[in-house]
């Protein structure tokens, strides 16, 4: 039985996707053999609960665009009104790790909390996510960590500097170091061949000056929040001990904070996804912060190991075919 499209609260039912491969004339049950830990005790007779992100989520565009679902990244009536709505990264892990039969997605920088908490993740086309797998583009469910910052500081000098002192340092050695540690995928060259913040600290003077009553207001992505709050942390001792304010809501929060209907509540925005047509950040203010992959989970107590782009747009798909367990693990 079909369930109306809901958002869920924190701890309610959240997810990351999981399923199966191989190849089969019937979809629904392609590579079930070679896709599931036949070890586990699960009721493969239950409705599978597809958890997701709201329309504001980065995350969730970038999944979608990868199963042939783009236009349901901003539409919920394309979804199956079984799909049940998550409000960030970390709910989507929660819910994941209480809901025993939820199926959902989140980033590869929270790999680590989703295990700890008992999400179980999935490969995806037969590959395992991991650094070197998204780095090689064997792992193709992959995006951009993406930054934009104000174009207008109103003649406030001193917080512009800060900001462009802080774009700089995230391509430093250390800024970079602080990114991979925290879950961003940096390709280990481009980190050997960064220069240190000593080498560069010259190009902002004043920078070292005491800044402790100077607020920077951080936000845009939950994904990339938790890098984002590591490289402030760090930046801000090397910067005058500015406080660094963090309100992360999701990714398009990043360029209306910035230069959009919003702008100047945000100096520095993160996007979890590339910028959309009607996001056109002026020139020199946004760029690359590092590779991310999105990550397919299930709970652990799932038996599922892989799963495919096909089998991910028939759970999710408002016409999709997969309905319970059973239909992949046959």
């Amino acid at each position: 039985m079909k369930k109306t499209l809901r958002f869920v609260p924190l701890f309610a039912c959240l997810t990351l996707l999981a399923s199966c491969g191989g190849e089969s004339t019937n979809t629904s049950n392609t590579g079930a053999s070679s896709s599931q830990d036949t070890t586990v005790d699960f009721d493969t007779t239950q409705e599978i609960t597809p958890l997701t992100r709201d329309t504001n989520s980065g995350t969730r565009e970038a999944f979608f665009g990868h199963i042939d679902l783009e236009d349901a990244a901003s539409d919920d009536s394309l979804l199956t009104t079984s799909a049940s709505v998550v409000a960030s990264n970390g709910d989507m892990i929660s819910n994941l790790a209480t809901d025993e039969y939820a199926i959902g997605y989140f980033s590869f920088d929270s790999i680590t909390s989703a295990t700890d908490e008992g999400v179980k993740v999935v490969s995806f086309e037969g590959v395992t996510p991991s650094e070197d797998t998204i780095v090689s583009g064997e792992y193709s469910l992959t995006r951009h960590f993406n930054y934009i910052v104000r174009n207008d500081f109103g003649g406030d000098s001193v917080k512009e500097t800060i900001v462009d002192a802080f774009v700089a340092y995230m391509g430093t050695a250390e800024g970079l170091n602080i990114i991979q540690t925290n879950g961003g995928v940096v390709d280990p060259e481009t980190i050997n061949n960064a220069p240190t913040w000593a080498e560069i600290s010259a190009n902002y003077p004043g920078i070292s000056d005491d800044h402790s009553d100077v607020t920077i207001n951080f936000g845009g992505s939950t994904s990339v929040e938790e890098i984002a709050r590591q490289l402030s942390a760090s930046f801000s001792t090397l910067a005058g001990n500015f406080i660094a304010h963090h309100d992360h809501t999701g990714s398009g929060a990043a360029y209306s904070g910035t230069q959009g209907d919003d702008a100047g509540t945000l100096d520095i925005g993160f996007l979890s996804r590339e910028f959309n047509d009607s996001e056109v950040p002026a020139e020199n203010t946004s760029g690359v912060i590092c590779t991310d992959a999105v990550i397919i989970g299930v709970n652990e107590a799932n038996p599922l190991t892989n799963i495919t782009a096909d089998q991910c747009h028939n759970i999710y798909a408002l016409d999709g075919t997969i309905d319970t367990w059973d239909d992949i693990l046959g």
